[in-house]
């Protein structure tokens, strides 16, 4: 993230994608009460990959020295920029890294964690939380037993204390990778007795190797699920869809032990945590398990299950070299 710090009193400043400096309270992100500052002074903002000054002032503002009025222009690292005569109206960029969302303390203000990946917060013992950018670009937190969507200048309780969270994604520089989601494939690979199943997920000639573990099953179940129903010709946009009471059933039954809707949430915060740690891709597949109101599915469209390799069934991308 860049900051920018007052070079008078040391206060530091995050830079949200757009910041107006200047004397009105209400309107300006970052207060300026000398007299010489105009109400809306001046903007910064990111665009195309770089931090601009626009200046929207009565008497100007200097840039490095370089008079700067009603005109843009690029900031560069460790730039001096002075919205007025006094010292206070003198702030300096700390540096030029691109705008993230963050969460920021309301217990220690200065405390802050940027979102730029995904991240794991301690939640007391045995208990974790999962934060991470799905596919709608949004920021969510989940644990095994609930899943927020966080939502600008609301506050949240995580890790024993209260967080803000500020969105502040660059929305038109964010990198679309939605072509290696696409063309990935999933292959489960399962013995005889079905008690070991493997998966690998296959994008082009990449192999992301997650091996053999307990929760591989409930994506299993939700892949045979979405088979099923392109088999029988069910509406497209419907494929996969499975009640949260009938997958608990059916894996009970498969199980051969009773279950419920905690275990089911718990498998699913243990294979988004696994994902995690799989590069480069593993984060982009966050959401590949998708949920509606008391239902439930494997939301990939490509993948094929190897029974002892024998193929039970596939739907695959044809591009891609497996």
């Amino acid at each position: 993230m860049a900051t920018i710090k007052n070079k008078l009193s040391g206060q530091i400043v995050i830079l949200n994608t757009q910041n107006t400096f200047g004397r009105n309270q209400q309107n300006s992100i970052t207060y300026i009460p000398d007299m010489d500052v105009s109400q809306s002074h001046a903007v910064i903002f990111w665009q195309n990959e770089d931090w601009y000054i626009q200046d929207y002032s009565r008497n100007g503002t200097l840039v490095n020295g370089e008079y700067v009025h009603h005109s843009t222009r690029k900031l560069t690292e460790h730039v001096t920029i002075q919205f007025g005569k006094g010292k206070l109206a003198q702030w300096q960029l700390i540096d030029v890294k691109e705008p993230s969302s963050y969460l920021r303390s309301l217990t220690s203000p200065e405390t802050i964690l940027e979102l730029n990946s995904c991240h794991i917060l301690p939640n007391g013992k045995d208990a974790e939380i999962l934060i991470y950018f799905s596919k709608d670009k949004k920021w969510k937190a989940e644990t095994a037993s609930l899943t927020i969507e966080f939502e600008h200048g609301k506050s949240y309780h995580l890790n024993g204390e209260e967080w803000q969270f500020i969105d502040n994604e660059p929305l038109e520089d964010t990198i679309d990778n939605g072509n290696v989601v696409d063309s990935a494939n999933f292959l489960f690979s399962l013995s005889e007795d079905e008690e070991h199943v493997g998966l690998k997920v296959v994008v082009d000639a990449i192999e992301l190797d997650l091996g053999e573990r307990v929760h591989h099953y409930l994506l299993l179940m939700l892949a045979r699920k979405r088979l099923c129903d392109m088999n029988n010709e069910d509406i497209f946009n419907d494929h996969g869809w499975i009640s949260i009471e009938d997958l608990v059933d059916q894996m009970s039954k498969e199980l051969y032990k009773e279950i419920d809707a905690y275990y089911l949430n718990l498998q699913i915060h243990r294979f988004r945590k696994q994902l995690l740690g799989i590069q480069p891709y593993g984060s982009l597949f966050m959401d590949v398990i998708e949920r509606r109101r008391g239902e439930i599915r494997f939301a990939h469209h490509f993948f094929q299950i190897l029974k002892e390799e024998k193929n039970e069934g596939e739907i695959l991308v044809v591009s891609s070299q497996l």
